[in-house]
Protein backbone atom coordinates (compact mmCIF):
# COMPACT_ATOMS: atom_id res chain seq x y z
CA UNK A 1 0.00 0.00 0.00
CA UNK A 2 1.41 3.40 -1.00
CA UNK A 3 1.95 5.78 1.89
CA UNK A 4 0.13 9.08 1.65
CA UNK A 5 2.24 12.23 1.47
CA UNK A 6 2.74 14.25 4.65
CA UNK A 7 1.95 17.97 4.78
CA UNK A 8 2.97 20.38 7.52
CA UNK A 9 0.32 23.09 8.01
CA UNK A 10 1.08 26.36 9.75
CA UNK A 11 0.07 30.03 9.84
CA UNK A 12 0.92 33.37 11.42
CA UNK A 13 -2.38 33.99 13.22
CA UNK A 14 -1.87 31.33 15.86
CA UNK A 15 -3.02 27.81 16.60
CA UNK A 16 -6.64 28.84 17.31
CA UNK A 17 -7.19 30.68 14.02
CA UNK A 18 -10.02 29.07 12.01
CA UNK A 19 -8.25 29.56 8.67
CA UNK A 20 -5.50 27.17 9.75
CA UNK A 21 -7.96 24.40 10.52
CA UNK A 22 -9.93 24.95 7.31
CA UNK A 23 -6.71 24.65 5.28
CA UNK A 24 -5.53 21.59 7.20
CA UNK A 25 -8.87 19.91 6.58
CA UNK A 26 -8.75 20.79 2.88
CA UNK A 27 -5.35 19.16 2.33
CA UNK A 28 -6.23 16.17 4.54
CA UNK A 29 -8.33 14.81 1.67
CA UNK A 30 -5.17 13.83 -0.23
CA UNK A 31 -2.42 13.78 2.42
CA UNK A 32 -1.64 13.12 6.05
CA UNK A 33 -1.30 16.36 8.01
CA UNK A 34 0.64 17.63 11.01
CA UNK A 35 -0.08 21.11 12.35
CA UNK A 36 2.69 23.18 13.91
CA UNK A 37 1.75 26.83 14.45
CA UNK A 38 2.55 29.78 16.70
CA UNK A 39 0.86 29.68 20.10
CA UNK A 40 -0.40 33.23 19.60
CA UNK A 41 -0.86 35.76 16.81
CA UNK A 42 2.38 36.50 14.97
CA UNK A 43 1.09 38.55 12.05
CA UNK A 44 3.59 40.71 10.11
CA UNK A 45 6.60 38.90 11.58
CA UNK A 46 7.98 38.10 8.11
CA UNK A 47 10.83 35.57 8.47
CA UNK A 48 11.82 36.53 12.02
CA UNK A 49 13.36 33.85 14.24
CA UNK A 50 13.54 33.61 18.02
CA UNK A 51 17.10 33.94 19.33
CA UNK A 52 17.24 35.60 22.77
CA UNK A 53 14.81 33.43 24.73
CA UNK A 54 13.93 29.77 25.00
CA UNK A 55 11.67 28.34 22.31
CA UNK A 56 8.97 26.28 23.99
CA UNK A 57 6.38 23.99 22.44
CA UNK A 58 3.55 21.78 23.55
CA UNK A 59 0.90 19.56 22.09
CA UNK A 60 -2.28 21.43 21.19
CA UNK A 61 -5.87 20.30 21.03
CA UNK A 62 -6.62 19.06 17.52
CA UNK A 63 -9.97 19.73 15.91
CA UNK A 64 -9.30 17.13 13.22
CA UNK A 65 -9.33 13.38 13.89
CA UNK A 66 -5.97 11.75 13.22
CA UNK A 67 -4.13 15.09 12.94
CA UNK A 68 -1.49 15.90 15.55
CA UNK A 69 -1.15 19.58 16.45
CA UNK A 70 1.62 21.46 18.20
CA UNK A 71 1.97 25.08 19.29
CA UNK A 72 5.28 26.94 19.51
CA UNK A 73 5.82 30.17 21.46
CA UNK A 74 7.63 31.76 18.54
CA UNK A 75 7.25 33.07 15.03
CA UNK A 76 5.82 31.36 11.94
CA UNK A 77 9.36 30.58 10.79
CA UNK A 78 10.11 29.06 14.21
CA UNK A 79 7.02 26.88 13.91
CA UNK A 80 7.93 25.47 10.51
CA UNK A 81 11.60 24.85 11.30
CA UNK A 82 10.78 23.36 14.71
CA UNK A 83 8.08 21.20 13.18
CA UNK A 84 10.33 19.84 10.46
CA UNK A 85 13.13 19.12 12.93
CA UNK A 86 11.25 17.76 15.93
CA UNK A 87 7.59 16.89 15.33
CA UNK A 88 7.29 15.40 11.86
CA UNK A 89 7.02 11.61 12.21
CA UNK A 90 8.60 11.12 8.78
CA UNK A 91 9.72 13.09 5.75
CA UNK A 92 7.47 16.07 5.05
CA UNK A 93 6.42 16.42 1.41
CA UNK A 94 4.88 19.90 1.46
CA UNK A 95 4.32 22.98 3.64
CA UNK A 96 1.06 24.95 3.53
CA UNK A 97 0.50 28.21 5.38
CA UNK A 98 -2.75 30.06 6.06
CA UNK A 99 -5.51 30.74 5.43
CA UNK A 100 -4.69 34.31 6.43
CA UNK A 101 -7.52 36.84 6.89
CA UNK A 102 -6.24 39.75 4.81
CA UNK A 103 -4.47 39.76 1.46
CA UNK A 104 -0.77 39.10 1.03
CA UNK A 105 -0.25 40.74 -2.34
CA UNK A 106 2.18 43.32 -3.67
CA UNK A 107 4.55 44.72 -1.08
CA UNK A 108 2.60 43.12 1.77
CA UNK A 109 4.49 39.95 0.88
CA UNK A 110 7.67 41.40 2.36
CA UNK A 111 6.35 41.48 5.92
CA UNK A 112 3.93 38.57 5.69
CA UNK A 113 4.40 35.82 8.26
CA UNK A 114 2.05 33.65 6.20
CA UNK A 115 4.21 33.84 3.09
CA UNK A 116 7.53 33.56 4.90
CA UNK A 117 6.37 30.48 6.80
CA UNK A 118 5.76 28.81 3.43
CA UNK A 119 9.13 30.13 2.28
CA UNK A 120 10.82 27.99 4.95
CA UNK A 121 9.50 24.88 3.25
CA UNK A 122 10.57 26.14 -0.16
CA UNK A 123 14.09 26.89 1.10
CA UNK A 124 14.32 23.28 2.26
CA UNK A 125 13.38 21.85 -1.10
CA UNK A 126 9.67 21.35 -0.42
CA UNK A 127 6.79 22.55 -2.59
CA UNK A 128 4.93 25.12 -0.53
CA UNK A 129 1.71 27.13 -0.64
CA UNK A 130 0.76 30.32 1.20
CA UNK A 131 -2.96 31.08 1.20
CA UNK A 132 -4.72 34.34 2.05
CA UNK A 133 -8.22 35.75 1.80
CA UNK A 134 -8.57 39.33 0.58
CA UNK A 135 -10.65 40.35 3.59
CA UNK A 136 -10.04 40.71 7.30
CA UNK A 137 -13.39 38.99 7.94
CA UNK A 138 -13.79 35.22 8.30
CA UNK A 139 -16.89 34.79 6.13
CA UNK A 140 -15.17 33.15 3.17
CA UNK A 141 -12.20 31.45 4.85
CA UNK A 142 -13.60 28.01 4.08
CA UNK A 143 -13.98 28.85 0.38
CA UNK A 144 -10.39 30.12 0.31
CA UNK A 145 -9.15 26.96 2.02
CA UNK A 146 -10.94 24.72 -0.48
CA UNK A 147 -9.40 26.38 -3.54
CA UNK A 148 -5.96 26.65 -1.88
CA UNK A 149 -6.16 22.94 -1.05
CA UNK A 150 -6.93 22.09 -4.67
CA UNK A 151 -3.97 24.16 -5.84
CA UNK A 152 -1.73 22.46 -3.26
CA UNK A 153 -2.88 19.04 -4.49
CA UNK A 154 -2.01 19.90 -8.10
CA UNK A 155 1.38 21.32 -7.12
CA UNK A 156 2.26 18.24 -5.09
CA UNK A 157 1.16 15.88 -7.88
CA UNK A 158 3.26 17.80 -10.42
CA UNK A 159 6.52 17.07 -8.60
CA UNK A 160 7.57 20.69 -9.10
CA UNK A 161 9.45 22.57 -6.38
CA UNK A 162 7.57 25.87 -6.27
CA UNK A 163 6.37 28.34 -3.67
CA UNK A 164 2.91 29.50 -4.72
CA UNK A 165 1.35 32.55 -3.10
CA UNK A 166 -2.42 32.17 -3.39
CA UNK A 167 -4.76 35.12 -2.78
CA UNK A 168 -8.48 34.51 -2.89
CA UNK A 169 -11.19 37.16 -3.39
CA UNK A 170 -13.74 37.77 -0.66
CA UNK A 171 -16.49 35.87 -2.49
CA UNK A 172 -18.34 32.58 -2.44
CA UNK A 173 -16.36 30.00 -4.38
CA UNK A 174 -19.12 29.89 -7.00
CA UNK A 175 -18.55 33.58 -7.74
CA UNK A 176 -14.81 33.45 -8.49
CA UNK A 177 -13.86 34.92 -11.84
CA UNK A 178 -11.37 32.20 -12.63
CA UNK A 179 -7.77 31.73 -11.54
CA UNK A 180 -4.94 33.95 -12.77
CA UNK A 181 -1.24 33.29 -12.55
CA UNK A 182 0.06 36.81 -12.03
CA UNK A 183 3.15 38.74 -10.98
CA UNK A 184 3.51 40.46 -7.63
CA UNK A 185 2.46 44.11 -7.90
CA UNK A 186 5.01 46.73 -6.88
CA UNK A 187 2.48 48.52 -4.71
CA UNK A 188 0.74 48.38 -1.35
CA UNK A 189 -2.97 47.86 -0.77
CA UNK A 190 -2.98 48.52 2.97
CA UNK A 191 -1.28 50.80 5.45
CA UNK A 192 -0.26 50.74 9.08
CA UNK A 193 -2.34 53.11 11.21
CA UNK A 194 -1.06 54.37 14.56
CA UNK A 195 -3.62 54.71 17.35
CA UNK A 196 -2.37 56.71 20.35
CA UNK A 197 -3.76 55.76 23.72
CA UNK A 198 -4.59 58.11 26.58
CA UNK A 199 -1.21 57.44 28.25
CA UNK A 200 0.76 58.06 25.06
CA UNK A 201 1.20 54.44 24.01
CA UNK A 202 0.85 53.58 20.35
CA UNK A 203 -1.08 50.62 18.97
CA UNK A 204 -0.97 49.73 15.31
CA UNK A 205 -3.47 48.14 12.95
CA UNK A 206 -3.70 47.49 9.24
CA UNK A 207 -6.39 49.03 7.08
CA UNK A 208 -7.01 48.98 3.35
CA UNK A 209 -5.98 52.03 1.37
CA UNK A 210 -9.12 53.83 0.14
CA UNK A 211 -7.87 54.28 -3.42
CA UNK A 212 -5.10 52.46 -5.25
CA UNK A 213 -3.94 52.65 -8.86
CA UNK A 214 -4.10 49.02 -9.83
CA UNK A 215 -1.26 47.70 -11.96
CA UNK A 216 -2.67 45.46 -14.73
CA UNK A 217 -1.76 41.76 -14.90
CA UNK A 218 -0.69 41.58 -11.25
CA UNK A 219 -1.92 39.81 -8.14
CA UNK A 220 -3.69 42.97 -6.98
CA UNK A 221 -5.54 43.34 -10.27
CA UNK A 222 -6.61 39.69 -10.16
CA UNK A 223 -8.25 39.79 -6.74
CA UNK A 224 -9.88 43.15 -7.45
CA UNK A 225 -11.44 41.54 -10.51
CA UNK A 226 -12.76 38.71 -8.35
CA UNK A 227 -10.23 36.13 -9.54
CA UNK A 228 -7.92 33.89 -7.52
CA UNK A 229 -4.35 35.18 -7.84
CA UNK A 230 -1.52 32.64 -7.91
CA UNK A 231 2.04 33.98 -7.85
CA UNK A 232 5.17 31.80 -7.92
CA UNK A 233 7.76 33.33 -5.58
CA UNK A 234 11.42 32.75 -4.84
CA UNK A 235 14.00 34.03 -2.39
CA UNK A 236 16.44 35.80 -4.75
CA UNK A 237 16.16 39.56 -4.21
CA UNK A 238 19.04 40.35 -6.56
CA UNK A 239 18.34 43.13 -9.07
CA UNK A 240 20.20 41.52 -11.95
CA UNK A 241 19.64 44.43 -14.32
CA UNK A 242 21.65 46.66 -11.97
CA UNK A 243 24.69 44.42 -11.51
CA UNK A 244 26.65 46.08 -14.31
CA UNK A 245 25.73 49.64 -13.27
CA UNK A 246 26.59 48.88 -9.66
CA UNK A 247 29.97 47.49 -10.68
CA UNK A 248 30.67 50.76 -12.53
CA UNK A 249 29.50 52.78 -9.52
CA UNK A 250 31.77 50.88 -7.14
CA UNK A 251 34.71 51.26 -9.50
CA UNK A 252 38.09 49.91 -8.52
CA UNK A 253 37.34 47.57 -5.64
CA UNK A 254 41.03 47.27 -4.73
CA UNK A 255 41.19 51.03 -4.17
CA UNK A 256 38.21 50.80 -1.80
CA UNK A 257 39.97 48.31 0.42
CA UNK A 258 43.22 50.26 0.24
CA UNK A 259 41.45 53.48 1.17
CA UNK A 260 39.86 51.74 4.16
CA UNK A 261 43.26 50.49 5.31
CA UNK A 262 44.70 54.02 4.92
CA UNK A 263 41.78 55.51 6.85
CA UNK A 264 42.24 52.99 9.65
CA UNK A 265 45.96 53.84 9.82
CA UNK A 266 45.14 57.57 10.02
CA UNK A 267 42.64 56.86 12.80
CA UNK A 268 45.26 54.92 14.76
CA UNK A 269 47.68 57.81 14.46
CA UNK A 270 45.10 60.34 15.63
Amino acid sequence: MTQRPLILATNDDGIEAPGLWHLAEAVSHFADVIIVAPAFNQSAMSAAVTLRRDLESERAYSRLPGVDAWQVNGTPTDAVVHGLRHFAPRHVDMVVSGVNPGPNVGREILHSGTVMAAMQGYLRGLPSVAASLSSFDDDHLLDAAIVAGRIAERLLASGQHHLLNVNVPDLDISEYQGVRVAAMADMAVSRVVDITGEHGSTRRKLEFLPDVDVVPDTDVAAIMDGAVAVTPLHNDFTLYSALSDTSTLIGDRDSLTTERADARADSDVN
